[in-house]
């Protein structure tokens, strides 16, 4: 019984310290926290994250959070292409009650070892803020002071070829702006990328292979060529400027010249990003859909 009183009572403070400074965003307040739900966040003794909604009592209001990651043209994807810059957007949506305010927390891991890829840019002014806390060297972006709106944008530069998938997490607050931390309403949510194919600049690996697509801008019909370095097990992709996989194909093919017909009717419009990956090379080269 005692030992169950201690740890209530440990519990209890943790989350009286949790609530403190919450204003201007965990990370940013002293300590600072990451309260994303991410692995290796701050979390109970018995593993449980510590979120936005441990403190943030729910009462009157429910929310819920959600995030979307657009490409320059605006459109939600599921893949990204190394390199390249996107918005990364947190919504806390409004399910009852009437909030006035609202605060996030993001983060964008590697899934390989959860480890941080530090790829957001402060865009002040805007409603939000890079932070990085002290004891894990963990950068986020947060809500810099209540924000009047209810969606954050985020820009986000896409790592490396090579980095893997990608998620994000993220923790949203809807709350009553009554100076208390009752009557809220927090949400956590997370999403997953898959890495697309990069671009020639970030993979120098099609000069050396000659890799060529042409008429570019292509009509019904692309034809690629490249000078293969050894025989073996070859995968061409095509993907479109949201990281969406068009067409694909597996062969096995000898070393030397090669050349495919690729069936490019069906494509949409816009730019393209054509990969050959096999034997050691991963050579990415770009098209143009007329």
């Amino acid at each position: 019984m005692k030992l169950r009183l201690v740890y209530t009572a440990f519990v209890g403070l943790l989350l009286l310290l949790v609530s403190l400074g919450n204003k201007n965003g965990r990370a940013s307040s002293p300590p600072g926290a990451g309260n994303t739900g991410a692995p290796g966040d701050e979390a109970l003794p018995n593993g449980t994250p510590i979120l936005c909604v441990s403190c943030h009592t729910p009462s009157n209001i429910v929310s819920t959070t959600s995030i979307n990651i657009l490409n320059s043209e605006g459109e939600a994807v599921l893949q990204y292409i190394p390199g390249q810059q996107y918005t990364a957007r947190v919504t806390v949506n409004t399910v009852q009650g009437n909030p006035v305010r609202w605060g996030f927390q993001m983060i964008a891991l590697r899934n390989n070892g959860n480890t941080d890829l530090k790829g957001f840019s402060d865009q002040n002014p805007n409603n939000y803020k890079l932070a990085t806390v002290n004891s894990t060297s963990r950068t986020y972006a947060e809500h810099d002071n209540a924000s009047t709106s209810n969606v954050f944008n985020v820009t986000w530069t896409a790592p490396a070829a090579g980095t893997g998938n990608v998620t994000f997490y993220a923790a949203g607050n809807a709350v009553n702006n009554n100076g208390l931390n009752n009557g809220d309403g927090a949400s956590a949510t997370s999403l997953q990328l898959t890495e697309g194919a990069a671009s020639s600049v970030q993979n120098p690996d099609a000069a050396r292979i000659s890799l060529q697509v042409w008429p570019n801008p292509i009509g019904s019909v692309a034809y690629l060529s490249a000078t293969l370095p050894a025989a073996g097990e070859y995968r061409l992709m095509v993907h479109d400027l949201s990281g969406r996989l068009v067409w694909e194909t597996t062969r096995q093919l000898p070393a030397g010249d090669f050349r495919l017909d690729v069936p490019a009717e069906d494509w949409s419009a816009g730019i393209h990003f054509v990969s050959l990956s096999g034997a050691g090379i991963w050579a990415n080269i770009k098209a143009i859909k007329f």
